[in-house]
């Protein structure tokens, strides 16, 4: 990786955390594409990496209540969703890696812009939580699935419970990935460098969040991540 691959990268680390902090949702989204045009070593070693660091700062920022009993029952569903994110991961082909990312994110999009919302059962929190932690496992992206089922929360409620959800989750993986022998030396140095983009968006997002005109922004994730996605599913299959 060369020296303007990883200012690129971080810069573009950077700018997802902050839309994290201002929408709710979006480092994963938006720079996860990106970062694997970038550079597949950015993803999803690195990026899940940070991923519980990034969670833990806004669950201690938002300080919301959390919905605890929702929470344990998408935890108990991500589990699953987990091994066999880390079986995929394990059975496809390196140089196919590209299109199950570019299926994934197209997927994530079409979850999170949908605006299908569904009830707040224990089978549906089990069922985002599994979807969650396959896609989150996979490619680092796994908020939409979780996000559909607590919708219709509280602000802060969500943010809260969203926030512990993803620093538990995401722990979860990386130890699993960790068992299967998925990380090297490589992602950790990586990691390491996101760090500091991932703390600068948390900074920036706090003060951005009133100004910010959400009606406009959220589209243009979706928009943006969704042409990153079609390009890496075009390169990897060309």
């Amino acid at each position: 990786m060369s020296g303007l691959q990883l200012a690129a990268g971080l810069v573009v680390y950077a700018i997802g955390c902050t839309l994290q902090g201002v929408l709710g949702f979006g480092a994963g989204l938006f720079a996860v594409p990106i970062l694997a045009l970038i550079h597949p070593d950015f993803v999803p070693g690195p990026v899940l990496m940070v991923n519980p660091l990034l969670g833990g700062l806004f669950s201690v920022r938002e300080r919301g209540s959390v919905d605890h009993q929702g929470l344990r029952w998408a935890l108990t569903g991500r589990v699953p969703g987990v091994l066999l994110g880390v079986l995929a991961l394990t059975l496809v082909a390196e140089e196919r890696l590209g299109v199950l990312f570019g299926v994934l994110l197209l997927l994530s999009v079409a979850l999170k812009a949908s605006g299908v919302h569904t009830g707040r059962t224990p089978r549906s929190l089990m069922a985002a939580g599994g979807l969650s932690g396959f896609m989150g496992t996979t490619v680092a992206v796994g908020g939409p699935p979780i996000a559909l089922v607590f919708h219709d929360l509280p602000g802060p409620v969500m943010r809260a419970t969203l926030s512990t959800y993803f620093l538990v989750g995401t722990t979860i993986s990386l130890a699993v990935l960790a068992l299967a022998g998925q990380f090297g030396t490589s992602d950790m140095v990586l990691a390491a460098w996101l760090v500091l983009p991932a703390m600068v968006g948390v900074a920036l997002s706090g003060p951005l969040r009133a100004p910010l005109d959400r009606g406009w922004l959220a589209p243009s994730v979706y928009v943006l991540s969704s042409v990153a996605a079609v390009v890496l599913l075009v390169r990897s299959l060309a």
